[in-house]
């Protein structure tokens, strides 16, 4: 088998229609994203405008680098474009930039990766922000869209300015370009969080108003979007000193499974009426090793689709101090090339497996656990999906279509309430269940 698609969180929810249909797009085909593209807004001393910032990330080996002396040089040229609601332009800005590391290792390392942002501004009101990277030294493009509103810069109550998530949070200036109020924030651009980095830290300010509203109350909430259940809810007081008050907070995700998340924040009066409130998305990724060490046997029942009988045993069966070492040698028993450090298996299970939990979980059961997140994981992305969202005589049902392997597998939503199980699997005509 080959594998070739490295983990990423990706997600799609299409509505059905009134009549069957073939359909390419039901399930979009995981691809590792090249160019990850975020922004965020914040007041500016003296300007009526918001300033923007638009931040990006690229993992360094989408790049082409140059030898130079003793480093190694990527160029390229970064660009924004806003367009209005009425898609005209109102703003162009780009810039050439450099990027430099120390070994050719670093420059084919598809953990190494660049951030930076670029600065706009921008009045009050509704864009689509089109951020594009062209690499000078391969003219290798990419780009990527995002919609942004901005809200109106005066107002009797107290306001947020846009959540800025972060990968960190300092005291420590490196970069000017990410200094807030005497603090450096490096911006999480992917909003990723828990491979390594098990802390989710915020970054906002809150503008005074002219009501007089000075004694505040925070509420944050963090919900998982699939299970909706909660995973925090938290309240800080705050009294306002200044007419921009720089805020940061940081939560902990050690008990949160993987998946997509909603944060709320809220700031109330002390009556309890909301003054303002944002709710922004992010997605959870555990490290492989933070789940052997909080909950093994999960970690090891996550294995049963590729995994043998007598190797699950052996899992199971290990002493604490021999389970690390055990699950690493069962990784490297699977490694196509175990001449390289990627073990291309163990990096497409796993992105099978969190696609499975994005997509397809139900109830509070996580997608690897259902159906189609077994099918999913065993067999990988299908060629083709046909639903049947609503036919007289039958059930809801869907045909997954995999041609290289002759295989058909048909769920049924049983129960009418979305959550699809297998009816039968066809291999090569014949139906094995």
């Amino acid at each position: 088998m080959k594998f070739f698609l490295k983990s990423i969180l990706v997600f799609l929810f299409l509505s059905g229609y009134a009549l069957a249909q073939t359909d390419f797009g039901f399930l979009e085909e995981p691809r590792q994203r090249e160019l990850y593209v975020d922004a965020a807004w914040f007041k500016e001393k003296g300007e009526d405008r918001w300033r923007l910032e638009a931040y990006y990330k690229i993992f360094n080996h989408k790049l082409s680098f140059i030898k130079l002396d003793d480093k190694f040089r990527a160029s390229y040229e970064i660009g924004l474009k806003v367009f209005d609601s009425r898609k005209r332009q109102v703003t162009a800005r780009s810039l050439e930039e450099s990027y430099e590391v120390l070994t050719y290792g670093e420059t084919t390392s598809p953990s190494g990766f660049l951030i930076n942002q670029l600065d706009a501004y921008l009045p009050p009101g509704e864009y689509k922000l089109e951020l594009t990277l062209n690499d000078l030294n391969s003219s290798q493009r990419w780009s990527k869209d995002m919609d942004l509103k901005t809200p109106e810069l005066e107002r009797k109550e107290p306001m947020f300015s846009a959540v800025e998530f972060a990968r960190s949070i300092s005291d420590t200036l490196t970069n000017p370009k990410f200094e807030k109020n005497g603090k450096e924030v490096i911006p999480s651009v992917s909003r990723v969080f828990g491979d390594p980095q098990l802390k989710i830290p915020i970054y906002f300010e809150i503008y005074r108003g002219k009501s007089g509203e000075d004694d505040l109350i925070l509420e944050y909430r963090i919900w998982n979007v699939m299970s909706k259940e909660r995973m925090l809810e938290v309240q800080d007081t705050l009294e306002l000193k200044e007419d921009v008050q720089a805020m940061s907070k940081t939560f902990e995700l050690e008990s949160f499974p993987d998946g997509e998340y909603r944060l709320l924040l809220n700031m109330l009066n002390r009556q309890g009426k909301v003054l303002d409130q944002k709710e922004e998305f992010l997605f959870v990724e555990l490290p492989l090793l933070s789940l052997l060490k909080t909950d093994y046997q999960k970690a090891v029942e996550q294995l049963r689709y590729i995994a043998s009988s007598e190797e699950m045993d052996e899992l199971k069966e290990a002493r604490e101090e021999e389970r690390l070492q055990r699950w690493v040698d069962f990784w490297r028993s699977k490694d196509p090339t175990p001449q390289t450090t990627e073990n291309e298996i163990q990096e497409e299970y796993y992105r099978r497996l969190r696609y499975a939990n994005t997509n397809f979980g139900f109830s509070k059961r996580e997608g690897w656990k259902t159906d189609m997140g077994r099918i999913y994981i065993i067999y990988g992305h299908p060629d083709e999906v046909e639903r049947h969202p609503f036919e007289m005589e039958t059930k809801p049902y869907q045909i997954w279509y995999y041609y290289k392997r002759s295989i058909e597998v048909v769920f049924v939503d049983k129960s009418g309430y979305g959550e699809y199980e297998i009816e039968s699997i066809y291999e090569r005509g014949v139906r094995r269940r």
